[in-house]
């Protein structure tokens, strides 16, 4: 609606997470690096932890990206997973294989088949679980058991598991002992800080066609990191709105008055 007032070629911002949109901000930065060599050098689990809103969505999409040409990559969000045939039926859909129709056994087999024997994954599989603190118990056990497959002396399995912060208490419970302990890289996602803010609104503009010093000022990068306390996705919402209502009253540069 306001792209043609602003000259934008694209909305800048937007309300889900889009690997085109990446900014490397600090601490997803940080994290991307060390869940990459994690993933890379085969060294264990690497564990994803941020209030919701930080990124770990993106985060997820970027490793799957990074890496697709490496492995057969599975993309899950546990949301809907509450059983062990879900799980591995999600996880065979995700890898473009047969899931219908099948017992808990049968997938299980027809997974463990696709990793050690296909020639489409000669690396193995890369498991990427969002929301994984939302999964029972027994599916992370689960999750556990298939990174314990092992063909030619290399995993055939890597796993990245990304939550909020009650993840890391459900990987203190005795009964995900075995999992904690294959836990090699923890990162923890934040919110911008106050110049990174600026920095990641202006990068947003610039890359959809405008500088982005002549869309909003500093002033009003500012105010927006003071009203959701830099969480990216809040801050996605506050300049999206303050675009459009720019737009309808005519206003070519947003200050701190529209933002408040």
């Amino acid at each position: 609606m306001y792209e043609a007032f602003f000259g934008l070629s694209r909305r800048p911002f937007t309300s889900i997470a889009r690997v085109d949109h990446y900014f490397p901000g600090e601490a997803i930065e940080e994290a991307r690096q060390a869940l990459a060599r994690c993933i890379e050098r085969a060294e264990g689990v690497g564990v994803v932890v941020g209030p919701s809103g930080t990124g770990k969505t993106l985060l997820c999409r970027v490793l799957a990206r990074a890496f697709k040409k490496s492995f057969a990559v599975a993309l899950l969000s546990s949301g809907r997973l509450s059983t062990r045939r879900a799980l591995l039926q999600a996880i065979l859909f995700e890898l473009g294989q047969a899931y219908r129709g099948m017992d808990e056994g049968e997938l299980r087999l027809a997974l463990v088949d696709y990793l050690t024997l296909s020639e489409d994954c000669p690396r193995g599989m890369l498991l990427l679980v969002d929301e994984a603190h939302t999964l029972p118990l027994r599916l992370l056990d689960e999750i556990r058991m298939i990174t314990n497959l092992v063909s030619g002396g290399e995993p055939r399995s890597r796993l990245v598991v990304a939550g909020g912060p009650v993840l890391e208490e459900r990987f203190a419970n005795p009964k995900l002992e075995s999992l904690s302990q294959r836990i090699a890289t923890r990162c923890y996602l934040e919110s911008f800080r106050r110049e990174e803010t600026r920095a990641y609104i202006h990068a947003a503009i610039d890359a959809a066609g405008r500088e982005g010093e002549e869309v909003i000022s500093s002033d009003a990068c500012h105010a927006v990191y003071q009203a959701p306390d830099g969480v990216p996705r809040l801050v996605n919402q506050v300049c999206d709105h303050a675009l459009l209502l720019a737009c309808e009253a005519g206003r070519e540069l947003i200050d701190r008055a529209v933002i408040e």
